[in-house]
């Protein structure tokens, strides 16, 4: 058990070396939150002319949405690896066999953190300012966090599953974009048609923006934390067995 976490964290730490000889794919991952925060919170959430509410409210729900968005490049990556044929050289190492699958999602890990880390220091430069204690706000970060890694793990099941990177990114964007949008992360449910109320109120991501808004800002309502976590381990149940039953086939 300890050989097999030694050596999954030398492959995660393996899967983020490339980001030093690429610093544009760094930038990027810098850069994706700045701009979220620009266009949607700055931007967008000033046109009423209460910047300082649009900051309050939507900020949590652009955090959300960069982090789930992240997820995707779990997929890619394996994707990539297989296409190039980094794991029929791992299938030749005597390293455990979840070993190349877990270190992959532990580098996407952190770079989530990373990201994470970024949208709040922009968030605080665009007036955003968290008013509970800090214990709540850590468990915030970690309920984005949690929720997260497990879709990391959906994610890497279509990077084993699907064809080629291309096919990837379209499928897992065509499932993240109505999560996101169609939910209450920007805009409140009462604001939109009934169908629409129905679907935010049932939408995963309506639920963990709404226990990160609480957890940062006050107000929160614990059945939105109750339900993210609710998700969270369904989404883990799930996608989990999958990745592994995937990746067994892929380097049998």
């Amino acid at each position: 058990m300890t050989t097999a976490l030694s050596q999954s964290l030398t492959l995660a730490w393996r899967s983020l070396i490339p980001l030093r000889n690429s610093p544009g794919q760094f930038a990027g991952m810098l850069l994706q939150p700045v701009f979220m925060i620009v266009i949607f919170v700055y931007l967008f959430g000033g046109s009423g002319g209460d910047r300082s509410g649009a900051v309050a409210y939507m900020l949590p729900g652009v955090l959300v949405q960069v982090a789930l968005m992240s997820t995707i490049t779990t997929g890619m990556n394996l994707a990539t690896d297989i296409g190039n044929g980094v794991f029929d050289r791992f299938r030749t190492m005597p390293i455990a066999r979840s070993a190349p699958l877990a270190g992959r999602v532990m580098a996407d890990l952190l770079t989530l953190v990373i990201t994470v880390a970024m949208s709040l220091l922009v968030g605080y430069a665009v007036g955003f300012r968290v008013t509970t204690s800090p214990f709540a706000a850590l468990a915030g970060i970690g309920l984005v966090l949690f929720l997260s890694m497990a879709l990391s793990w959906g994610s890497a099941w279509l990077g084993l599953v699907a064809k080629s990177v291309t096919s990837m990114q379209g499928l897992a964007t065509a499932v993240l974009l109505p999560l996101t949008f169609g939910s209450s992360a920007f805009v409140p449910a009462t604001d939109m048609p009934g169908w629409l109320t129905w679907w935010m109120g049932v939408n995963p991501v309506s639920h963990l923006a709404g226990s990160l808004r609480g957890l940062l800002g006050g107000g929160l309502r614990v059945s939105d934390v109750w339900i993210t976590l609710g998700w969270t381990a369904a989404l883990f149940a799930l996608f989990a067995p999958l990745a592994l039953r995937a990746y067994n086939r892929r380097v049998r």
